[in-house]
């Protein structure tokens, strides 16, 4: 069947006639409830006509007041009454605005009682989705309907997705019920693979759409969703947070995991992005010095050198920007070479593994130069912000989007509802981690629990000292064999499926031959089945 309904319910003017029968099947069981106990009293209590009005009077207003409260929590709670008022919420929508010809029972147009038809309009509903689709194909209503999209996102109380248009359809599609999505904070995740889980089905995948840009209005959820955010970063990676309110994050600087990575004096964080800009360039050298090793023809990125990813988050930008201006022409570092340092680190952090979390309360013109801007790849909000901060985060993509601000949800107050999206791509609504009861989770005692990630020198030493390799003269000097013999014994290697690396020879490889020159002393085999007797014990 549902290749003969592939595009949904089809709007027809019966649709009008939709809360007519809907109010009838809920006040049916009351109507008949109402009879059977009407024709009891008249049975019981023949000629007591006072009574028997009195009584089915109450009954029936008693009835109608559970009928009504019934019909309004169905139309919220059960998936039938909903579906079925969405369709009439659309057909409302085409007749009150003249989506729809009329014509006379011979098909003509008529100036008198008008027989109205629509045109081709479809609804489809599914679980987490609805689409609407309007038939185009040169109608009258055809440019119309190509600029519908936001008046129905707000019609829905949905979050449009995009559009398609097919040439013969255009079809719009929406979110719907996202807060079902939502995670705890506790069950924030993150691996290089995915990225991090914002949400159910919403991750900051951040290999591919590097760096974060959060916008969150006061009392908006920011914070509890930076933190949130933490307790994944910590588990993947080192994590920097500068700080200049010197508020929500000072603390943390206590814990082990933190400690020393949290600053919030303007010059300190001025001179910490410029310390990571310098270590961002030592670990492309290692990068490099690795691929080489490998002999990669193209340099790769961190993770395929078992490099950690590094997150540097910075709350209140502007705030940190301002004061950089203001700092005196004797301070230790200047506003120049900051905003050089922090430029770099978005524009080249990718392939390294640096990761930059920018967070303000709404986003201005002049709060971010826009090579910082245009790399920041996910952008959110949170809470009330400005319709400047839509535009500026969303772009033109999302200039018919319709933008709320949602303070309750039934009787209850949200917190951490916003929006999310790609830069370029559609923005869509967006529920923030929860916050857990106390109880059973707090970050500070989840950071607490957390080891400490040292940074990739003193990881990785042992793979950044420079291994000295011998040239091939050294080699057979130290080998006290021939050139000849020296190729043969790499040709045999080959062939036992065992690659040297790199240039010349290193020590190990050295000490290789030498095991195989010995085999053959002592077993005095071949030089082939002796190079087979060695590398078999190396497998």
């Amino acid at each position: 069947m549902k290749r003969f309904f592939a595009k949904g319910h089809r709007v027809r003017n019966k649709d009008k006639l939709i809360p007519y029968w809907l109010a009838t099947i809920v006040a049916l069981p009351f109507l008949l409830l109402v009879v059977g106990v009407g024709f009891g009293l008249f049975m019981s209590l023949p000629n007591q006509w006072l009574i028997f009005g009195i009584v089915i009077f109450v009954l029936v207003l008693i009835s109608a007041i559970i009928v009504y409260r019934l019909y309004l929590m169905l139309l919220s709670k059960n998936k039938f009454f909903i579906h079925r008022h969405r369709e009439f919420l659309l057909w409302r929508f085409l007749f009150q605005n003249g989506f729809y010809f009329t014509k006379d029972s011979k098909g003509k147009p008529t100036n008198g009682k008008p027989k109205i038809k629509f045109p081709k309009v479809y609804l489809k509903q599914e679980k987490y989705t609805l689409s609407a689709s309007f038939q185009l194909e040169g109608i009258k209503f055809q440019e119309r309907f190509l600029s519908i999209g936001g008046q129905l996102e707000t019609m829905f109380s949905a979050d449009m997705m995009g559009n398609v248009d097919d040439k013969a359809f255009v079809t719009y599609n929406y979110a719907i019920d996202s807060i079902r999505g939502r995670i705890s904070a506790k069950d924030v995740t993150g691996t290089i693979v995915e990225g991090v889980k914002l949400s159910e089905g919403v991750y900051w995948d951040f290999v591919h759409d590097p760096h974060l840009l959060v916008a969150g209005g006061i009392g908006g959820g920011k914070t509890v969703f930076l933190r949130s955010l933490l307790v994944a970063l910590l588990r993947l990676g080192r994590v920097e947070i500068l700080d200049p309110k010197q508020a929500d994050f000072v603390p943390l600087n206590e814990l082990k995991v933190l400690k020393g990575r949290v600053t919030w004096e303007t010059e300190e964080m001025g001179q910490r992005l410029i310390d990571l800009n310098h270590q961002m360039d030592e670990r492309y050298q290692l990068m490099r010095k690795l691929s080489k090793e490998r002999k990669e023809k193209e340099l790769g990125a961190f993770y395929k050198y078992d490099i950690k990813p590094l997150f540097i988050l910075i709350d209140e930008l502007p705030s940190f920007v301002s004061a950089l201006e203001d700092l005196p022409q004797n301070a230790s570092v200047n506003y120049m070479e900051v905003m050089s340092a922090l430029k770099q680190l978005t524009l080249k952090g990718r392939q390294a593994g640096f990761y930059l979390v920018i967070a303000t309360q709404n986003v201005k013109a002049d709060d971010l130069p826009s090579t910082i801007k245009d790399s920041m790849m996910l952008r959110v909000t949170l809470g009330r912000v400005s319709s400047f901060t839509y535009a500026t985060l969303f772009g033109e993509e999302n200039k018919d989007k319709k933008f709320k601000y949602v303070e309750k949800i039934g009787a209850n107050r949200i917190f951490g509802r916003g929006y999310y999206g790609i830069f370029g791509g559609p923005a869509k609504e967006f529920f923030a981690p929860l916050l857990p009861d106390s109880k059973d989770f707090d970050f500070y005692t989840d950071f607490e629990s957390l080891p400490r990630i040292e940074e990739e020198k003193s990881q990785l030493q042992a793979e950044i000292v420079e291994e000295k390799r011998y040239l091939q003269a050294e080699a057979l000097e130290k080998l006290e064999i021939t050139r000849s013999t020296l190729k043969k014994i790499e040709a045999l290697l080959k062939d036992n499926q065992y690659s040297l690396e790199g240039n010349g020879y290193s020590e190990k490889e050295l000490d290789l031959f030498r095991k195989i020159l010995l085999e053959r002393e002592e077993t005095e085999h071949s030089l082939r089945d002796s190079v087979s007797d060695v590398v078999s014990t190396l497998m």
